[in-house]
């Protein structure tokens, strides 16, 4: 295993390293201790490495950047195209380092590229620091062999609490749904498009993800999104589209495909003499923020999307 892309400032790595993990359940009173341990932590003396999907991870990580400490960012899937004030910031003091040993095929966090993420950060760090470890879990069996591991949650008064977490009373895994099982990609000229539906909630939504590799090396990955009858619209565009394609004809003015994710709306492009589609959803977000995603293929792929689409409104 192997780093894939790096963002940053790369004498980071350098450093003397702590690596800082974390189960997703976890005790009361944790956030106290793992604050006790970070107000410990020198910018001048300290280097953490440490993740930002679980709610702990991404606590840790934020208030990190706020106390100015140096940090390696370790992600558990692709690297983003966009980033917060707060870490572009950090980017540009030189104080953060974002790594990932992800390719591109990993466009979101997996049960997988999270465990593999964090092997790579304790291989990485002269020491591991853990707020805490649920027994029997994937970070316990991550740990095995490591002997440069703080366990913050030991010898504390409260840790009498923590058997119904170490040991939760056996819960059925959910099985694998059709929809979730079902996906399709898509290789283009310029980059890969990734069809699949994001089903883990209470509602169920189809994803389009354009992931192009970038000039830094990483990869800029735009996404779509869809509930059923935006989906239905968003196929009958394409295949107007198509249609007006087969004719010669360009891209009609003010075609749009109505969505709460945000509408979508298509133009044309040239790119290398080629005419390319691309098709943004844009919305404008609570603070100010507006948010833009752009997905281009050729017009020559685009029965290729079109396909997809089909394929995936007859599984839905």
């Amino acid at each position: 295993m192997k780093i894939q892309s790096k963002l940053g400032n790369e004498t980071l790595m350098q450093r003397e390293k702590t690596a800082f993990l974390c189960s997703r359940k976890t005790p009361d009173g944790l956030e106290y201790l793992v604050g006790k341990w970070i107000l410990g932590l020198d910018e001048g003396r300290d280097c953490i490495m440490c993740g930002n999907q679980s709610a702990m991870e991404r606590a840790v990580f934020t208030t990190l950047l706020q106390r100015r400490i140096p940090t390696i960012l370790c992600l558990a899937e692709a690297m983003p195209s966009r980033w917060g004030d707060d870490v572009r910031e950090a980017l540009a003091a030189g104080r953060l380092l974002v790594v990932t040993h992800c390719d591109a095929s990993v466009h979101s966090v997996t049960a997988r590229s999270a465990f593999d993420r964090n092997v790579l950060m304790m291989s990485l760090a002269q020491k591991i620091v853990v707020g805490c470890c649920t027994k029997g879990g994937k970070l316990e069996r991550a740990l095995a062999g490591f002997d440069n591991v703080e366990y913050l949650a030991n010898g504390q008064p409260w840790l009498d609490h923590m058997e119904l977490i170490n040991n939760p009373p056996a819960e059925k895994k959910p099985e694998p749904t059709r929809l979730s099982r079902w996906g399709r990609v898509l290789k283009l000229r310029r980059g890969t498009i990734f069809l699949d539906f994001n089903d883990s909630g209470p509602q169920t939504f189809f994803k389009i993800t354009h992931s192009v590799t970038a000039a830094d090396g990483g990869y800029c990955r735009q996404k779509m999104f869809f509930d059923r009858k935006e989906l239905t619209a968003f196929s009958g565009a394409v295949d107007f589209l198509m249609g007006k394609m087969a004719k010669g004809e360009g891209v009609p003015p003010g075609l749009t495909v109505a969505s709460l994710s945000g509408d979508i709306t298509f133009s044309e492009q040239q790119d290398a003499g080629i005419r390319m589609l691309a098709m943004t959803q844009a919305k404008d977000l609570v603070g100010g923020v507006h948010r833009v995603n752009t997905v281009t293929l050729a017009f020559d792929e685009l029965p290729m999307l079109a396909k997809g689409v089909e394929d995936a409104l007859e599984t839905w």
